[in-house]
């Protein structure tokens, strides 16, 4: 397990699609704290506007909110904001790059060479599991540092209290742990897809779609039954923003432990039985 794991490691420090993938990381950094700066000032011009869409979204049945969103200039700063660069931003490039490095395994025949010499099929999922995830939190790492180091450059940190280090630390560990989970449902679909191209398209789908869906499933029960439902509550990246934007309350860090753990364990636990059943070809 071990000699598969430094394999691992030693194959991600040689994949051009990592290294790509943490430079566009902190192109997006950059990018994103710019245009929070551009939109906040632009925010000051209007600053109704936001509470009116939300209202109108919250009317419709949808689950959004814009708590813990800086809606002024005065109201910005780094500190405020770390979280939110913990909060998925980086996903995108993560999907893209489980998807190559996982399901190039496939395409090169690496992964049937593997299992061919004293190596389980297990050990082979476990080890991609691991470097993929670390990969994935040092990715985010990355994004969050820069986007933190610009934002204290623009907008100054910000004055925190003795409370701050604790409820950051908090929030970032539960971010890693969310963070893991999307990886896990990442390297499930480049397992069963077994080819990049492939892999790729699935896990952009359920990053960018499975909330879409979800909530338009709360907003037609919300209108054929006159109740309220949020099963958008459960997802990854609704856990992810509310972690980052609302108190980090006992219940919400449960329930997002919870999400974390539930989505690593089955998505890990659906690609490794199907890792194990199938003929590698």
């Amino acid at each position: 397990m071990k000699s598969l794991i430094r394999s691992d490691f030693y194959k991600l420090r040689k994949a051009k699609s990592f290294w790509v993938c943490m430079i566009l990381a902190v192109a997006l950094a950059v990018f994103s704290v710019l245009i929070m700066d551009f939109s906040v000032k632009l925010m000051d011009k209007v600053p109704q506007q936001a509470a009116q869409e939300e209202a109108a979204l919250e009317e419709s049945g949808l689950n959004i909110s814009t708590d813990g969103i800086p809606m002024s200039s005065a109201d910005l700063n780094a500190s405020s904001m770390l979280l939110m660069q913990f909060a998925g931003t980086t996903t995108i490039l993560i999907s893209i790059f489980v998807s190559l490095f996982v399901g190039g395994e496939f395409s090169h025949g690496t992964i049937k060479n593997l299992a061919s010499k004293n190596h389980t099929r297990t050990q082979i999922y476990l080890s991609k599991i691991i470097v993929s995830v670390i990969a994935a939190i040092v990715m985010t790492l990355l994004y969050a540092v820069v986007a933190t180091g610009l934002g204290t450059a623009l907008w100054g940190f910000g004055k925190v209290d003795s409370s701050f280090v604790a409820n950051a630390c908090k929030g970032i560990g539960i971010e890693f742990l969310l963070v893991s989970a999307f990886t896990a449902v990442f390297v499930m679909f480049s397992m069963l897809i077994r080819q990049s191209g492939g892999a790729i398209a699935a896990n952009i789908f359920f990053l960018e779609f499975i909330s879409l869906i979800v909530m338009f499933g709360e907003m037609i029960i919300n209108k054929i039954f006159d109740t309220s439902i949020t099963l958008s509550n459960y997802l990854i990246d609704t856990n992810m923003t509310q972690i980052a934007t609302s108190d980090i309350t006992g219940k919400l860090a449960a329930r997002s432990i919870c999400v974390a753990f539930g989505f690593f364990i089955v998505a890990t636990a659906i690609g490794l039985i199907s890792f194990r059943k199938r003929d590698i070809k």
